[in-house]
């Protein structure tokens, strides 16, 4: 890689400007794959061109440096590239029926194309509609989640203010029961989910949010466990379904190679290519259920090594499908 490249000396500006702490050589090392020398002279060529930079030592002594100049945006144009990838991220959150964020997203669009030159903007517009006229997205088909977008709305404000809530939900009997709740996180997916831990046996928890009747702010505040990590207790299941991490252990047959190539079963997946040129994806993940419903659209290209039970369910349901996922 040529560190002289524009892009990644303004991508490293901007990052310089944009961080709280400031960018170190690690940082730098990290996220452009570079060595450590190549770092430091990346980080010298800013330093030549902007004046106002802050250089500072933090706790562990590490070096950092500011950007505290913020008249370099105009170096930083938006092109039709930038618009249409936020238009398609807006079209997949309205996809999911997140309508409110997908509002937000296309609110931010316009306020963007505000600050464009008339004259680039007619331009702008004339190659989005060319893309808008020839180019669809396919979207993951099925059900999706119905749910009170109010709801939503006042999870999200007591997640980031930290009040708990009392809701009131219905559960697989169809009983309707209340819990007083403090939000952590939402899980989006087939369903949405509301993680929470209990306010009585503080133990962490999943509600689905088509299931959530009605939900009440309170005027009470907790306090978040500063070590829970939503992306690390996600990771213990394959779906959302909790239950104890067991070891899995899956083979794909050698016909399906670079299929197979093409999806990440687990974020934690260990992936082997054989010497026969059989696939096998190892990881360890609760979730028995979930994991039948999916590998079951493999149908007889995949051999279940472990566990038996996960084998058993798998091999009594297994179909020749003629189009796999």
């Amino acid at each position: 890689m040529r560190y002289e490249k524009l892009e990644y000396l303004l991508d490293l500006a901007l990052d310089m400007q944009l961080s709280r702490r400031g960018v170190s050589i690690k940082d730098i090392e990290n996220k452009f794959s570079v060595s450590r020398r190549t770092a430091v002279r990346m980080k010298d060529l800013i330093l030549n061109v902007f004046l106002d930079i802050e250089e500072t030592i933090d706790d562990s002594r590490i070096k950092r440096w500011k950007i505290h100049e913020t008249q370099f945006s105009k170096l930083l144009p938006f092109n039709n590239d930038d618009i249409s990838d936020l238009t398609l991220a807006a079209k997949t959150l309205k996809n999911n029926n997140l309508e409110k964020q997908a509002e937000s997203m296309f609110g931010l669009i316009k306020k963007l194309k505000s600050t464009l030159r008339k004259q680039f903007l007619l331009k702008l517009e004339t190659d989005l509609e060319v893309l808008d006229e020839n180019e669809d997205f396919i979207f993951k088909s099925g059900p999706k989640p119905i749910y009170q977008k109010d709801i939503l709305n006042k999870i999200r404000f007591c997640i980031k203010s930290c009040k708990t809530v009392n809701i009131k939900y219905q559960n697989n009997k169809n009983e309707v029961k209340s819990y007083n709740l403090e939000p952590y996180g939402i899980l989006y997916g087939h369903r949405h989910y509301l993680v929470v831990k209990d306010t009585k046996d503080k133990k962490i928890k999943y509600f689905s949010l088509p299931k959530i009747k009605s939900i009440e702010v309170t005027s009470s505040y907790f306090e978040r466990d500063e070590y829970f990590s939503l992306k690390k207790f996600r990771q213990k299941s394959f779906g959302i379904f909790e239950e104890k991490p067991f070891y899995v252990e899956i083979k794909f047959d050698y016909s399906i190679q670079n299929l197979v190539d093409e999806f990440q079963f687990h974020e934690n997946q260990l992936k082997i290519i054989n010497p026969d040129g059989t696939t096998t994806i190892k990881f360890q993940a609760g979730g028995l259920i979930e994991m039948v419903w999916y590998f079951f659209m493999w149908g007889e290209k995949i051999e279940i090594i472990k566990p038996k039970k996960l084998k058993k369910l798998i091999d009594k349901f297994k179909f020749n499908w003629k189009i796999l996922p």
